[in-house]
Order: structure tokens, then C-alpha cells, then sequence
């Protein structure tokens, strides 16, 4: 299994090229740009998510209890004291942090129904789906934000079996084939749930036709904006 600064850094690589290319064909805002990178890492680390000592999975938790805490903050800013925002804030955050974690890993396995491509596909959902309702996002920027997740997400599964391989001893090492697979077969009801929540996901999702617009119309000029001209300069 490669390491969290091999999946960290992979994500960025991929994540920080893609944005830089949707940033140029699209002439998006750097903010964007950075979203989109940031997008990728995360995807990139999702999948140790269900490892309970793992480091991604306390940053993802500690910022998921921290997006929580503040959206629940300012919903209710209007009808309450600073410190009564403040110390309920607080409140939502560790309840979070702590014992929803401990409920997620009670019922996770590592490498078990989140380690799979449909886990993927719900990851893929449920951040276009968020990113419209929650984040109030348009469409398009929505399922770019789901398509760098998905591709960090599969980068991850990927560099996992590469690193089952020992290529030295020309051998499999006995984790092969549990970290790139469609679903796990060997527990059913993670996988049907995984399956639930990204068809649901999907329904509540933008559609999808704005993002495939934006690219027609970007595609005429994916040359320029990718490939150095002085590649192809004639010289006399």
C-alpha cells in the first residue's frame, strides 16, 4: 500500500496539471484553479478514510466537523448570542470530530466497500450534489470538482495495487486485487450501500449538460493553451 505522502502528492501533481489546464481552456478564476487542485488532493486520500488510526482520516473528520460547525454557525446567526454560536459551534464540531467518527469506523472496513470503484462513483456524486446545494456552485464548476475528486479518488486505488506488485521479486504481495476493484464482493451490504447513496447523489446532482458545453466550446483551443509554440518553430 503506498504511504499518505505518496497519495498526498500524487493528488497535487494530478490536481494542480488538470486545474492548470482548466484554468487555461476555460479562463477560470485562479480561485478555481485552486479549488479544483485542492479537489484532487482530497480525492487522492479519500479512500484511507475507513483506516482508524490514519491521518487522513482524522483531517478529513476534523474538516468535515469544521464545514458542519460553521454552516450550522451561520444558519442560526440571526437568532442567537455570540457565545451561544460560539459554545454550539463548538459542540457540533466534536460531536463530529469525535463520536460520528467512531460510528463510521465501527462500521468500515479498510480496503473493504469504500476502497472500490462504485465507492468512487458515490464520491464522484455526492461532491457535484454538494457542491450545487451546499456550496451553491453552478453546474459546471460542480461536476469538475466531482470529476478532479473521481480521478484523485482512482489515482489512489491505482498506485495501491501498483504498490501489491514487488517488482524486484517479480511477485504478488497478498494485498493484490483488494484495492482496485468494481465492488466488494465480499461484503454485500457496504456495497449496496455505497451504490444507494451515489444513485441517490446522482439525483440530486446539477446536470450535466453545462460542463459538456463549457468543453465543446473550449476544445478549439486546447492547443494553444497546453503545447509550447516553439515546439513546432521552424527554423531557417
Amino acid at each position: 500500500m503506498a504511504d499518505f505522502s505518496t497519495h498526498v502528492f500524487s493528488g497535487a501533481a494530478l490536481g494542480s496539471l488538470g486545474a492548470t489546464l482548466c484554468t487555461k481552456l476555460l479562463a477560470l478564476p485562479p480561485v478555481d484553479g485552486v479549488a479544483l487542485t485542492l479537489a484532487g488532493i482530497a480525492g487522492g486520500i479519500l479512500p484511507d478514510v475507513d483506516l482508524k488510526v490514519s491521518l487522513p482520516s482524522r483531517i478529513l473528520f476534523a474538516l468535515l466537523g469544521s464545514i458542519v460547525a460553521l454552516a450550522w454557525l451561520f444558519a442560526h446567526v440571526d437568532t442567537l448570542t455570540v457565545l451561544e454560536l460560539w459554545f454550539a459551534a463548538i459542540g457540533v464540531f466534536l460531536l463530529v470530530r469525535f463520536p460520528i467518527r467512531w460510528l463510521f469506523h465501527a462500521i468500515t472496513v479498510h480496503r473493504g466497500a469504500l476502497h472500490s470503484i462504485a465507492a468512487a462513483c458515490m464520491a464522484t456524486t455526492v461532491t457535484a450534489a454538494g457542491a450545487s446545494h451546499v456550496l451553491d456552485r453552478d453546474p459546471a464548476m460542480s461536476w469538475m470538482l466531482a470529476a478532479f475528486i473521481a480521478c484523485g479518488y482512482v489515482l489512489h486505488l491505482i498506485l495501491d495495487e501498483l504498490y501489491s506488485v514487488d517488482i524486484s521479486g517479480m511477485s504478488m504481495k497478498r494485498s493484490f486485487g483488494s484495492a482496485l476493484k468494481l465492488v466488494d464482493r465480499h461484503r454485500p451490504t457496504g456495497s449496496i450501500g455505497v451504490i444507494v447513496v451515489a444513485v441517490i447523489a446522482f439525483a440530486l446532482a446539477p446536470d450535466i449538460d453545462p460542463v459538456i458545453q463549457l468543453w465543446r466550446g473550449a476544445a478549439p483551443g486546447w492547443q494553444d493553451s497546453i503545447i509550447p509554440k516553439w515546439l513546432f518553430a521552424t527554423r531557417y
